[in-house]
């Protein structure tokens, strides 16, 4: 089990696959795909790019206890997605043998 995570500012959820529609509407930006991998995220960000992520790759990874993904609240508006940040093992990492996801859209 992931632990729900505080800071004075913000609340971090385990990530779960009802967040996806609110990261679908906050990722899709240039500003922010741009400085990710291309093979692992595609431009333009497909329409079901978080959920798919969210169904294939996180929440799977999440259950083998292989990662770990929260999204992230503000204290203020806990209802309302940030943004998402994620731990992986090392071999999991990007561009690592463990990756069982490469080629998948990410949010």
């Amino acid at each position: 089990m992931i632990a729900r995570l505080e800071t004075p500012r913000l609340e971090l959820r385990p990530l779960e696959l009802a967040d996806a529609e609110q990261a679908q509407r906050l990722f899709p930006k240039w500003e922010v795909v741009q400085f990710l991998d291309s093979k692992r995220v595609p431009w333009p960000y497909p329409d079901d790019g978080a959920l798919t992520y969210y169904r294939e790759c996180a929440l799977p990874a999440m259950e083998r206890g292989e990662e770990w993904h929260w999204s992230l609240r503000l204290k203020t508006d806990p209802h309302q997605v940030i943004g998402c940040i994620a731990l992986m093992k090392a071999e999991n990492k990007i561009g690592g043998s463990g990756s069982a996801c490469r080629g998948s859209a990410k949010a």
